[in-house]
């Protein structure tokens, strides 16, 4: 994901004036984009309402300046004219000719400007969830909001499948694939597209994705005799019928089908193939069981 720099400056006698101390909180973990976002100011609570900081809002892709004069601090969004300006104490902000609205004025914490979670889905247009039994934010910015209905809700079980493979995840393997020949493939279970397997030669990972984050469950190494003889994490359990998607060695076509079928159809890649996920294609019949309403 591009990096965007952002420019923020600070003065000793501003700390002094406008910074507010927030109340103490339990960590609340921030996702967007289904990116765990680490900050060195990352969300808190003031009065019962969450604030988040706007230099954590790197996924989206935003660029802040800071004007020391005027204690505001200017918002460019990417594809839009108007800007967001929030100044430091007041409730109200600019963006383009129109005025809007916070339920609590702009602060500062840890020498960042915090605003109110909610003014983040209504001046950014973005969609934002709080998930209060996991102390976790959500955010979707705006240009992602289809796709992440489409993976959740959506009855086209293929486009939900390439969605979860492209999904980032930091988790990575403890374990490597062993053999000299590498061929990839995904393993899904009949029907779902929120949990697969990712396969790497003998490397089998298991990942699943729940509040927009792909996790590393489970992995492990298989020998020729079908049997794991490394394996870390808790072990998914057995699936009555799952579909494989493979990318062959030689010619790279693809090769898809049930698991333990003796039969296998295999296929050249769709034109204009840039991407592993392009492998994953229909099964005929197969209908999608595991969409979150």
């Amino acid at each position: 994901m591009e990096k965007i720099f952002l420019s923020f400056f600070f003065t000793l006698s501003m700390l002094l004036t406008f910074a507010i101390p927030l109340s103490a909180a339990p960590a609340i973990q921030l996702v967007i984009n289904s990116e765990v976002v680490n900050s060195d100011a990352p969300p808190v609570s003031v009065t019962g309402r969450t604030m988040v900081s706007l230099a954590s809002l790197k996924p989206l892709k935003l660029n802040l300046v800071w004007n020391a004069g005027k204690k505001t601090v200017t918002v460019n969004t990417p594809g839009t004219k108007d800007k967001l300006v929030l100044t430091i104490g007041q409730k109200e902000a600019s963006y383009g000719e129109k005025t809007l609205t916070l339920d609590m004025p702009a602060q500062l914490n840890k020498n960042r400007v915090v605003v109110p979670l909610r003014f983040i889905s209504e001046a950014l247009k973005a969609e934002v969830e709080w998930k209060a039994d996991k102390n976790t934010v959500i955010i979707r910015s705006a240009d992602q909001v289809e796709t992440y209905n489409k993976l959740y809700q959506g009855t086209d079980l293929v486009a939900a499948r390439k969605i979860a493979v492209d999904l980032p995840s930091k988790d990575e393997n403890t374990l490597h694939n062993t053999e000299e020949g590498v061929y990839y493939q995904y393993i899904f279970p009949e029907g779902e597209a929120l949990r697969y397997y990712y396969v790497v030669g003998n490397l089998y990972t298991y990942y699943e994705i729940k509040d927009d984050v792909k996790h590393l469950v489970w992995e492990g190494v298989e020998e020729d005799s079908g049997e794991k003889t490394e394996e870390k994490g808790k072990r998914p359990p057995e699936d009555k019928t799952q579909y494989y998607f493979l990318q062959e060695r030689v010619d790279h076509s693809v090769t898809y089908g049930r698991v333990g079928a003796e039969k296998s159809v295999t296929q050249a890649l769709p034109k204009g193939h840039t991407v592993l996920a392009d492998i994953i294609v229909p099964i005929s019949g197969e209908v999608r069981k595991d969409q979150i309403k």
